[in-house]
């Protein structure tokens, strides 16, 4: 919800956001790109399935914002899953 609300108004500002705000660096092109793949690919998927949205976005421990919609946070959250997950995020430090 973070990268929805803070990270900007189109995709590539929220990847950026999201991003750096893991990493503390802007992503480089190729980064970028692969991120809005991503964002693109489970963005389509969760607004064929909105149910899997909903099973998504259920887990833990605060409750949704129901204001957003729920493909574009649930797609949001695979990504700062996988940013959250990279060996650079890990051993940082």
């Amino acid at each position: 919800e973070r990268a929805v609300i803070e990270g900007g108004d189109n995709p590539a500002n929220r990847a950026v956001w999201a991003f750096r705000s893991v990493l503390s660096r802007r992503p480089s092109d190729s980064e970028l790109k692969s991120l809005l793949g991503l964002y693109e690919e489970y963005k389509a998927e969760f607004t064929a399935n909105p149910e899997a949205a909903a099973k998504l976005l259920a887990v833990g421990e605060s409750p949704r914002n129901e204001q957003l919609n729920a493909a574009d946070v649930a797609a949001w959250t695979m990504v700062t899953h996988l940013i959250l997950n990279l060996s650079e995020t890990v051993t940082r430090g």
